[in-house]
């Protein structure tokens, strides 16, 4: 009996390990993992040219309503292409605020099926009592992960497209209601932007009224904003029991704080973005790399990615904003947020893997393994196993290019790692069994995308 797809001549590498062996699909799944010669006959046969075969990346932390204002349709189909260029086969996208978020999340997913190209999973804001309500309907419908955007209030509520923001009491009653339904069994966490936003305001009063612009724009919104944040929210997901999720990590304090919460018994995933990992004050742009959390300094970077080989960090995810240079063109009102889509697993192959910081196996694991188990997708997603959807990358370790002064796909026309020279590169990504990449290319006209609800 024939399978529809087999890879050949390629070494898999999951978060478990590495085997010499080829993989069976069909239908869409996983069906074999074995020596090429012990493999079912195929109708196609894909040679891996002596490549890496990794699942497909499961991106944590996508924007695809944003910047305000921005036509869904649009983004939505030229920023997953974006993914799929650089093997990321399912996202992670926020939804834009709603009085009634299940029916805003219907609705986008009929959007998005009509024209996204990799699958996609989703997460909701918190703003209201009301909204926290709906908590328990929402993770029935397959939304596990709710965010509470602390930064967000005030004149900096406009970039998250809700006037007024939210104060502790909503944290704290987020926190509270998501901690009932762990108890109860229910695979809920919250995930928590931390930073303080009164200093980032009086801080900014100061530059104003001196009339100096900041050498970046860590100055105005430093370390110190997101540190308290975190030490607050830290505390009341134990006061709660609530399962906490601390997104885009970027101090080197974070990782001392999340190790003791931990050893306190608190349950805290935290990720950082591939941004953070690689940019520092020293190498970006001030305008073009304005972002919430700023980027920061060159001994932050160094701390995170001991935090990720240590465990300490658990996903590494983009924050995928697709912000385009018309709306960065002066340092105060630029408006916040890069893109990241098309680089995340180039630069993490050449900048972890290749430059000697973590192993293909630890890069598995953190952009596509623990992310898709933290929102419940595992095990169709991010491993390698029979049973598993086949969405699969192959990766050329030794593939040597320039990162191009823009992204391909992606409505966002700069790169902060443009001329950089990245060593190692995604070559083909299939989606659920179908090339939908290969050679950089997208090879597929129709959108194929659907949504993964979290179990």
């Amino acid at each position: 009996m024939s399978v529809d797809t087999k890879i050949v001549n390629c070494t898999l590498v999951d978060h478990n390990g590495t085997y010499q062996a080829g993989i069976a699909i069909d239908k869409g799944k996983v069906v074999a993992i074995a020596a090429d010669e012990a493999l079912p006959p195929a109708d196609k046969t894909i040679d891996g040219r002596g490549n890496h075969v990794i699942p497909g990346l499961v991106d944590a932390h996508v924007h695809l309503e944003y910047p305000p204002g921005v036509e869904p349709t649009t983004n939505i189909q030229m920023e997953t292409r974006a993914c799929a260029a650089a093997g990321c086969t399912t996202i992670v996208h926020l939804l834009a605020p709603a009085d009634d978020i299940l029916e805003k999340a219907r609705d986008f997913v009929g959007l998005y099926e009509a024209n996204g190209f990799v699958d996609l999973a989703l997460s909701a804001r918190m703003y209201t009592r009301e909204n926290i309500k709906q908590i328990r309907s929402l993770c029935d419908f397959g939304i596990l992960g709710v965010k509470l955007l602390l930064p967000y209030k005030g004149t900096e509520a406009v970039w998250a497209g809700r006037v007024g923001g939210i104060d502790d009491g909503i944290v704290y009653l987020t926190l509270k209601t998501v901690g009932e339904l762990s108890k109860e069994g229910y695979n809920a966490f919250v995930r928590v932007h931390c930073e303080n936003p009164e200093i980032f305001f009086t801080l900014k009063e100061e530059f104003e009224e001196k009339g100096i612009e900041p050498s970046s724009w860590n100055q105005v919104r430093p370390r110190v904003c997101e540190e308290e944040s975190m030490r607050k929210c830290l505390f009341l997901a134990a006061a709660t029991s609530c399962p906490l999720y601390i997104v885009h990590m970027t101090v080197k304090e974070g990782i001392e704080l999340v190790n003791q919460a931990r050893a306190d018994g608190v349950n805290v995933a935290a990720e950082t973005c591939v941004q953070y990992l690689t940019l520092n004050t020293d190498n970006v742009d001030k305008v073009l790399s304005k972002i919430n959390p700023p980027i920061r300094e060159p001994q932050d970077n160094q701390a995170l990615w001991e935090g990720l080989k240590d465990g300490t960090l658990q996903v590494v995810a983009t924050d995928h904003a697709p912000v385009p240079r018309a709306l960065k063109t002066e340092f105060w009102g630029a408006t916040p947020g890069i893109p990241g889509a098309e680089l995340l697993l180039p630069v993490m192959l050449s900048e972890g893997v290749n430059g000697g910081r973590i192993s293909l196996e630890k890069l598995v694991e953190v952009c596509c393994y623990n992310p898709a188990n933290l929102f419940g997708l595992a095990p169709k997603k991010g491993t390698l196993a029979v049973g598993a959807d086949a969405d699969l990358v192959v990766v050329d370790l030794e593939k040597r290019a320039e990162a191009p002064a823009e992204p391909r796909y992606s409505n966002a026309d700069y790169s902060l790692f443009a001329g950089r020279e990245i060593v190692g590169w995604p070559v083909m990504t299939l989606l659920r069994g179908r090339v939908i990449m290969q050679d950089g290319n997208i090879t597929i006209e129709d959108a194929g995308g659907k949504f993964i609800p979290g179990r």
